[in-house]
């Protein structure tokens, strides 16, 4: 197996390996978190307090806020009393189109009474006469149209009818036109239509004393009548008219409360204090952000930037080196434990795991003789795991040897063995110092069995 240097290699970003060393700097983001959050939080509550407490403000923002009152007050009670004007609207025009019986009539077989009245007076002209006597027949057939259509007349016509005059009122036209009287009354049978009509000439007799007595003597009498069924399509607009305008004033209805709830009442100045405190809170949250994302900006710049060697993958992506084995570079609990448990890393150190890498150092060792442990970890780390090889491989010869780059007797060493056992350790060792390792190999042309990675 190769085991040189791949100078073409090309290092990717692992994203998964990005993400676990920034979670393994929680603790360093938390406090970046908490330093820029009490101080941008406490420098923000200092300065609204001292803004707050400024008597300049406090009366310019007492002025704003009664100004705002009122504007918001008048407002209110403007919505207030548009919404009652709409909803007495909405009640009658409800009303108006339940009892209303022209609103209730098809359009398409209304009954009509009509009956045309003449009115003759004695007025004659007088030839060669530069003065001629009044006629009053206009204002006889004005008297009979105001006694057929004022209130006490139709309150007693709608008693009799079964309705009430208003609604009354729609239904019956009185026109006066060159001596005529016209009459036309509408309903939704021709008996009813025909009793409102004889009510009407009742009260056309009734008035004819008092129009005699007051006005002048004359004689009415019935020019044409008819009664009969039609098609009213201007009856037809009026109903649609109507129903609309019941929908075009709930729409106004609900346009108007939307507006009214969404009306808020300005806020009084609120204690300088309490104020200070909401804004501090509010910065502090906005700055323990901040701090964070730029404590784990400079965590992504390191981790990219770096040298050292951060997982044993990678020397075996890298260098096509053989794990034999991973360890613990430390102990660790808690948080790091769990971290180091969801990326895979080693999280004990014991007898079997030593084993292990003793049992892939011979499967790989073939003829060799001499075994030399030599890498770039940290003293007390490469001791640690180079005592336990010899102890675990005392059937073979393991000389424990050091740091190849830094230690001449360690390279003395090295002449002597026929395969080497590299112990590196994550975030010590280099990945240019394992290049030179491998390069020192090479020229002495030993065999370089695999590594032991302290994760």
């Amino acid at each position: 197996e190769n085991m040189e240097p791949n100078s073409t290699y090309d290092q990717e970003i692992d994203l998964k390996d990005l993400m676990f060393a920034v979670l393994y700097k929680w603790r360093p983001v938390v406090i970046a978190a908490v330093v820029i959050g009490i101080l941008l939080g406490g420098f923000k509550a200092f300065s609204t307090y001292k803004s707050q407490n400024d008597p300049t403000v406090i009366a310019e923002k007492e002025a704003d806020y009664q100004k705002n009152l009122e504007i918001y007050e008048k407002n209110k009670s403007t919505g207030e009393r548009e919404i009652d004007n709409l909803l007495n609207d909405i009640t009658e025009q409800q009303t108006y189109l339940e009892k209303s019986v022209r609103m209730n009539m098809s359009p398409y077989d209304v009954w009509e009474a009509k009956i045309d009245l003449f009115v003759k007076t004695d007025y004659v002209i007088m030839p060669d006469m530069v003065y001629q006597n009044v006629d009053y027949t206009d204002t006889i057939l004005q008297a009979y149209q105001s006694a057929l259509t004022n209130t006490e007349f139709l309150q007693k016509v709608a008693k009799k009818v079964g309705t009430e005059p208003r609604y009354l009122k729609e239904l019956i036209d009185i026109q006066v036109n060159q001596k005529i009287l016209s009459v036309k009354v509408n309903y939704t049978d021709e008996k009813s239509v025909k009793a409102i009509m004889q009510y009407v000439l009742s009260g056309v007799d009734d008035a004819k004393a008092k129009i005699e007595e007051t006005i002048g003597v004359h004689t009415i009498s019935v020019v044409d009548e008819s009664v009969g069924s039609k098609v009213d399509l201007e009856l037809a607009d009026a109903q649609k008219a109507e129903s609309t305008r019941l929908v075009d004033l709930n729409t106004s209805l609900e346009e108007k409360q939307d507006a009214l709830d969404e009306l808020q009442e300005p806020k009084k100045i609120v204690d300088s204090t309490s104020a200070a405190a909401k804004s501090g809170i509010k910065y502090g949250i906005l700055g323990a952000v901040l701090g964070a994302f730029m404590a784990i900006f400079f965590v992504c710049v390191a981790f990219l930037m770096t040298d050292g060697i951060y997982a044993a993958k990678d020397l075996r992506n890298r260098y096509k080196l053989r794990v034999l084995g991973t360890l613990p570079a430390k102990k660790v609990g808690g948080i790091d434990a769990s971290l180091r448990k969801m990326e895979g890393r080693a999280s004990e150190e014991d007898d079997k795991t030593y084993g292990l890498i003793a049992a892939n150092v011979r499967s790989f060792m073939g003829d060799a003789g001499k075994i030399l442990a030599a890498g770039c970890a940290s003293a007390d780390a490469f001791n640690r795991v180079a005592e336990k090889l010899v102890a675990e491989l005392g059937d073979c010869q393991v000389v424990k040897g050091g740091n190849l780059l830094e230690d001449a007797e360690a390279l003395e060493k090295l002449s002597d063995a026929d395969a080497v056992v590299f112990v590196e350790e994550c975030k010590v060792s280099k990945y240019s110092q394992v290049e030179l390792e491998l390069e020192k190999v090479k020229d002495l042309q030993k065999e370089v069995l695999g590594c032991v990675v302290l994760e």
